[in-house]
């Protein structure tokens, strides 16, 4: 049996990080091998992951007034009517999705009026990059010159324009641009849809940022866009600001097709672009990171555990997502009340181990879809209570990102249920040739046959009335007629302990013993169903009152008889044959004795009547009389 082990925070760290070096020896053998490589872009595609820290514009085109400055992507200065748009040269396939994640600054160095805002876009991936309309237009739309975005265009869009989250912080992208659009909302997030040239771009939702547009100074703040693809061609978009420390969704899940939206093209650009009208301030852009999305989630199954008993619980992994996630990693932080721990996973296609020990620390090959299962097995610690957790965690391949973080961990408990089974036995000593008054040592075990620890383990014993308690060398006490023994520690499952105590026998006691019979129950909070008590033990006693026994004369020696005047006397006189001495009582020996008395009584009585016999003939015979 494995010894029990006690949680240790530095411990379950060392494991952690073992287990993250082995995922990583797994993943890079992986990526040697060729094994559940991540794939490959094309020349005309964009290579996921794709990051930019804007160091430099290479991997772009910047157009209008946009330029790299201090290591940001600046759309704008803080200047008047500028609008600025930088794009990929690469583009993605539609039908593959985005989860794009950047920073972004809206500042002043001087206190005035700041506007207007600025946007990410998405583009037909076959037009050419471009920028659109400044003010209102925010470098992506059409816009009315004359009346700074309301009424038909003049001043035209972004070419090919299929979409556009935008942080407005003038208000003026919600204007009713070739007629769509509510009407001026100021530090809102706004979505347009397609357009090209002076047409389109239309309004599809806006709603207030939570804490408004702006940032402090030129310290960033983070934005978050998903794009999902539906099975009819649909794209969806959801939008997170950061606010108060903290991602905060604004828009979920928002359907960018419907009237007036052009078919998903084949192919996308993404870009950014920002713009300045009747008044100014620094737009910038900066860390972006790029990924394809997909949906991981990892789910336990854990039933209610027994300590000290076997203990087997699943962990499982699935891609609910829309691409391919392969190598996944996959962690499992087994409960370190368990020992021996093994595991296996299944099926063998999409593990990279299919099986371990201890903890788990793999990699998945998960297409989208598809789920895998890790079997955890091992043996709960005997002296476990409360609960025991379970932590997995399951993570993308490098070039995704996950759509919905927060399934991505799994923590399960059990609770642990403790079932220890005691026996009890018991002995004393004396047991038999005891005399009222005696002293008796009784012995009393308790004995854990598991499987749980039994813990705080008593014995009690309810004497009966002729017996008193005296004392005890083991932590024995009494009450009355009870007596209790207290176990020093907790017994292991195999385990027992022995209570010695000594009693007294009632000296005024009369009986044999058989009804001074008592029983002992071991017991302990740890057996539900009470521990199982010792056969009865009783004593043989010797009576002092029991019957006495029956004397039984000795014969003395035959004399001769003198001559008188009867023929009686002789006969009056004898006593019987005996060994000589005077006459007395044998003494009784018991039942054993009975029938070597009855065969020497017997004896005795024929001797007798032929003594008898012989001596009144010889009296006869001297008297002259006639014989027998």
């Amino acid at each position: 049996m494995t010894p029990p082990r006690t949680p240790s925070t530095p411990r379950r760290a060392r494991r952690r990080v073992a287990a993250a070096l082995t995922t990583i020896a797994t993943l890079s053998g992986l990526a040697a091998g060729g094994a559940l490589a991540a794939p490959t872009a094309s020349a005309a595609d964009l290579g996921f992951p794709f990051d930019d820290d804007f160091s430099s514009a290479a991997g772009g085109t910047l157009n209008g007034a946009a330029r790299i400055v201090d290591g940001r992507l600046r759309l704008t200065d803080d200047v008047r009517s500028q609008a600025g748009s930088w794009s990929t040269d690469d583009t993605f396939p539609s039908t593959a999705g985005l989860e794009i994640e950047f920073d972004y600054a809206m500042y002043s160095d001087v206190a005035k009026t700041r506007a207007d805002g600025l946007l990410l876009y998405l583009a037909d991936g076959a037009a050419a990059p471009g920028v659109g309309a400044p003010g209102a237009g925010l470098g992506y739309t059409c816009a009315n010159a004359a009346t700074q975005g309301q009424g038909p265009c003049d001043d035209p869009g972004v070419p090919g324009g299929f979409a556009a989250v935008a942080l407005d912080r003038y208000g003026n992208f919600s204007l009713p641009m070739n007629g769509s659009g509510p009407g001026a909302t100021p530090d809102a997030v706004v979505v347009r849809g397609s357009g090209n040239g002076n047409d389109g771009y239309r309004f599809v939702t806006n709603a207030p940022a939570p804490g408004g547009v702006g940032s402090d100074g030129r310290t960033p703040r983070k934005v978050r866009v998903t794009l999902l693809p539906g099975a009819q061609g649909e794209l969806f978009v959801t939008v997170r600001l950061q606010a108060g420390g903290a991602l905060r969704t604004v828009f979920d899940h928002v359907p960018l097709h419907g009237a007036g939206q052009v078919p998903l093209p084949d192919t996308l650009r993404l870009g950014f672009a920002g713009a300045t009208g009747s008044f100014s301030e620094v737009h910038e852009i900066d860390d972006l990171h790029v990924r394809q999305p997909t949906d991981l989630r990892v789910v336990h199954d854990m039933p209610p555990v027994i300590a000290g008993e076997h203990v087997a619980y699943t962990v499982t992994a699935s891609n609910v997502g829309i691409n391919d996630s392969a190598p996944s990693p996959l962690t499992v932080d087994v409960p370190d009340e368990l020992h021996d721990v093994h595991w296996t996973c299944e099926p063998a296609a999409a593990c990279a181990d299919d099986s371990g020990t201890g903890d788990v620390a793999t990699a998945l090959d998960l297409p989208r879809g598809a789920s895998a299962t890790i079997r955890i097995e091992g043996t709960l610690d005997p002296a476990a209570t409360g609960q025991i957790d379970s932590r997995a965690e399951i993570a993308t391949a490098p070039h995704l990102a996950d759509t919905d973080e927060s399934d991505n961990v799994s923590v399960a408990s059990a609770p642990v249920s403790v079932a220890a089974q005691l026996g009890t036995d018991k002995s004393v000593t004396p047991s038999t040739g005891v005399h009222p008054g005696d002293e008796l040592e009784y012995t009393v075990t308790a004995a854990n046959h598991g499987p749980a620890l039994a813990r705080q383990v008593t014995v009690v014993d309810d004497l009966p009335a002729p017996l008193t308690f005296v004392d005890s060398d083991d932590d024995c006490t009494a009450d009355g007629q009870r007596v209790t023994c207290r176990a020093s520690q907790d017994l292991a499952p195999g385990a027992d302990a022995a209570f010695r105590f000594r009693t007294v026998l009632d000296p005024d006691y009369r009986g044999d013993g058989s009804d001074v019979v008592n029983v002992a129950t071991a017991a302990s909070p740890t057996d539900p169903d009470g521990g199982d008590p010792s056969p009865g033990v009783d004593i043989g006693v010797v009576d002092p009152q029991g019957p006495a026994p029956t004397a039984t004369p000795t014969p003395t020696p035959t004399r001769h008889p003198t001559a008188g005047p009867t023929g009686g006397t002789g006969a009056a006189n004898h006593t019987g044959a005996g060994s000589g001495g005077t006459g007395g009582a044998l003494a009784y020996t018991g039942a054993e004795g009975l029938a070597g008395l009855g065969a020497v009584g017997a004896v005795l009585a024929v001797a007798g009547l032929s003594t008898w016999w012989w001596l009144r003939r010889r009296t006869r015979a001297a008297d002259g009389g006639p014989s027998d």
